[in-house]
């Protein structure tokens, strides 16, 4: 693969998408990533995507249940260790994760599938994982990726799902008629995020990644979008327009001494 495709995966798409000067910090200073803060969310959203990991490699339930404890009995990963309610989500999420494994019926199934797909004309690779795929027939495929969390953001969901298609679709060289059944399935609460995929939504997938690359490598402003997704941001420390949006609010609005207007809400 060309060193000089630009190289494009989820994360970096939907971080300039979400705020180009985070996309500055982590994709164009060079400065070091700070080290990521452990939630018992994160840590329970780990534990039960490396035990359906070890589920799809041997099909034996037993496996993953001893790398779920091992996992969480880690002391690093005390926030959801045993005895917490994070040890016990992740317990009731696997054990939806066995019940979904054994609903699929498959001639063939990976765990962890990550690869590139490079584009020599669009000038990019994109790289992406799925955490699962199965072949249903020698035309149909799924791909599954599992969810954890509470709630999802439908549109990233699919274009996570988008990518994952375009890597199977490129790694396992599905023929032109073959369907792929892409889903985001939430091990928490039940709900299944599907799309039905064919070969002309991969080429789609691949032109909007270039002309999204584009944009990326001609962005020269990197201006800050504070907001609510600042506080899941490993770099707020380090960014002015966070501190002051906090700091200041409209404030900055004002003349000194001047008061913002009264609102006037109708009575319902």
């Amino acid at each position: 693969m060309s060193s000089e495709l630009f190289r494009l995966t989820h994360s970096k798409i939907e971080t300039f998408r979400r705020c180009r000067k985070q996309y500055w910090f982590a994709y164009v200073s060079g400065l070091p990533w700070p080290e990521q803060e452990q939630t018992a969310a994160l840590i329970v959203g780990n534990a039960v995507h490396r035990a359906m990991q070890k589920l799809c490699d041997t099909g034996h339930p037993d496996d993953g249940y001893a790398e779920l404890d091992a996992y969480l009995r880690m002391p690093k990963h005390e926030l959801a260790g045993p005895g917490t309610e994070g040890y016990a989500e992740a317990l009731a999420c696997y054990e939806a994760g066995i019940a979904a494994h054994e609903s699929i019926a498959s001639e063939a199934r990976w765990a962890e599938l990550e690869s590139w797909a490079p584009w020599e004309r669009g000038g990019i690779a994109v790289r992406s994982r799925a955490d699962r795929v199965d072949r249903l027939a020698a035309d149909r495929w799924l791909v599954i990726d599992w969810k954890t969390g509470k709630f999802e953001v439908e549109d990233v969901t699919d274009r996570q799902l988008d990518l994952a298609h375009v890597i199977v679709r490129t790694v396992r060289r599905l023929p032109a008629e073959a369907t792929v059944r892409a889903v985001a399935w939430n091990l928490r609460t039940g709900q299944q995020r599907v799309r039905e995929l064919t070969r002309q939504d991969a080429l789609h997938t691949m032109a909007y990644a270039a002309r999204m690359a584009e944009r990326m490598q001609a962005e020269a402003e990197f201006l800050a979008n504070p907001g609510p997704h600042c506080g899941f941001c490993a770099w707020r420390g380090r960014c002015e327009a966070a501190a002051r949006l906090e700091g200041e609010g409209l404030e900055w609005l004002l003349a000194d001494g001047e008061a913002l207007p009264e609102a006037d809400f109708a009575e319902e």
